[in-house]
């Protein structure tokens, strides 16, 4: 059962004052260039070994897993929460489309934030449950005027309130095919590591975006690929309330929703391989995992990341594949199982919808009433007409969306600690910064490369100023 993991840190034991180590507050003012600048993916960690014959390398050392405030600091910049966002649109033609007023490290399409980020390490497999947060009244910058100290203590807060725990010890995702390319299996998952993941959900946005193409501003008239008839909606172009002149095929449309939200674990990723750089860490962003088995299709071969599959009745392949659509109680899609028809799950989103927009929760504005008394809300006919596409794609295709997976996944983001000695051993200087090298010499302070020579022999014997990124000189 998923339970909070809400450990303490070894660093507010004692007087109950927090205090930052040097080495995490030269981290939270790294500069935000060298980050930039300096991002590689680098894929070697300690306790790692490279088989090859010309880039062959073994680890001297043993794994060594991230701490607490390392995984707090990728977790916050990749999916954190921020404070509120600003919804600076029209109110009569764009807030409407909003579904929260959180603001997250990521931007997000309509605000929606559909996608949710897991991970595991050597203790478990985790979830990160940010959506169910909110920031105080008016509270645009959760971390307005806070010293490093206050920030960081401030960030494990959040972070502990996040962190649900789904299993004891390491997940088990693919290792080898079908669920692992050959060349990811070297590395990926082993013990020190830790392994994000995003994944995506696709319907709470689809069915938000179809309030807004079946309104009365743009009625697009939606015709399935595969009949080239109206997905549900003729009786709406027969009463002049959907234009039969602007059609929307339904492969299209999904297409849409789906490049409009793969986007944003690009985001998260990105954003903790920038966090890398100034952590002094190795990592990389990939794709090597096929997503199926990952979140657990195949669960006789690879548990993955537990979701629930179901079996669609047609698909463009026969038969067609089974289709992630959540992981129970953790994280469900707006579709059957998790609810008895594509019309309760419909009543399910608005009421979703609705809650963020009572008197009680926070808004960005501050005189809120003023703006959201004039932002328009869908009509009855808006939301049956929406019911009745949705209807059509589940009865005809015995799932929701028709074409894409309810759940989605792509990209992954692994991050571990760096083991210099093998970019010394193949790779001229400039290959790693001096944060990545104090990282490493603080994790092996009496390093040795090979034949007895010092680690870190092609950068700068000077020492480096705090965070600066920058490589020097050969020694």
């Amino acid at each position: 059962m998923a339970k909070k993991d809400n450990g303490k840190s070894k660093k507010q034991k004692g007087n109950g004052k927090f205090k930052l180590e040097k080495r995490y507050e030269d981290a939270l003012k790294y500069p935000l260039f060298d980050s930039i600048f300096n991002r590689r993916s680098r894929r070697f960690g300690l306790g790692m070994e490279l088989p090859d014959q010309t880039l062959g390398f073994k680890s001297q050392y043993e794994p060594k897993p991230l701490d607490e405030i390392e995984e707090a600091l990728l977790v916050w910049s990749g999916t954190g929460l921020t404070g509120l966002c600003l919804a600076d649109l029209p109110p009569e033609t764009g807030i409407d489309l909003l579904c929260q007023w959180t603001g997250r490290t990521w931007p997000s399409a309509c605000n929606n934030h559909g996608t949710e980020l897991f991970f595991t390490n050597d203790k478990g497999l985790y979830h990160i449950d940010v959506k169910h947060m909110l920031p105080k009244n008016h509270e645009l910058d959760m971390f307005f005027k806070m010293d490093r100290e206050e920030r960081m203590e401030r960030i494990l807060e959040l972070y502990r309130g996040s962190l649900v725990k789904l299993e004891d010890g390491r997940a088990d995702l693919p290792d080898r095919m079908p669920g692992l390319f050959n060349f990811n299996q070297w590395n990926t998952n082993k013990p020190g590591t830790s392994v994000f993941i995003p994944v995506t959900d696709i319907t709470e946005e689809y069915l938000n975006l179809l309030h807004l193409y079946c309104s009365n501003t743009y009625g697009f008239t939606i015709i399935d690929d595969l009949t080239g008839k109206p997905a549900g909606v003729s009786k709406w172009i027969k009463k002049g309330r959907l234009k039969d002149s602007v059609k929307l095929s339904l492969f299209d449309l999904e297409s849409r929703v789906l490049t409009g939200l793969n986007v944003e674990q690009a985001f998260i990723c990105q954003n903790m391989s920038l966090a890398l750089q100034a952590l002094g860490l190795a990592g990389w962003t990939f794709s090597g995992f096929i997503p199926r088995f990952a979140l657990g299709a195949s669960p006789e071969l690879f548990k993955g990341l537990g979701f629930n599959f179901i079996q669609p009745k047609k698909g463009v392949i026969d038969p067609p594949a089974t289709i992630p659509v959540g992981r129970d109680g953790v994280f469900e899609g707006y579709c059957p199982p998790y609810y008895k028809n594509m019309n309760e799950a419909i009543d399910a989103f608005h009421e979703h919808k609705d809650a963020a927009w009572q008197s009680d929760k926070p808004f960005p504005y501050s005189e809120p009433d003023k703006h959201l008394m004039r932002a328009p809300q869908p009509t009855e006919t808006t939301k049956q007409i929406v019911k009745d596409v949705a209807n059509y794609i589940y009865d005809t295709y015995g799932r929701f969306p028709a074409f894409v997976d309810p759940m989605y996944m792509r990209l992954v983001f692994q991050a571990m600690n760096i083991d210099v000695e093998f970019y010394d051993e193949h790779y001229p200087k400039g290959s790693y910064s001096d944060t990545h090298l104090k990282s490493f010499l603080r994790n092996n302070p009496e390093a040795k490369g090979k034949a007895g020579k010092k680690v870190g022999k092609k950068t700068t014997k000077k020492k480096a100023k705090a965070g600066n990124g920058k490589k020097g000189a050969k020694a």
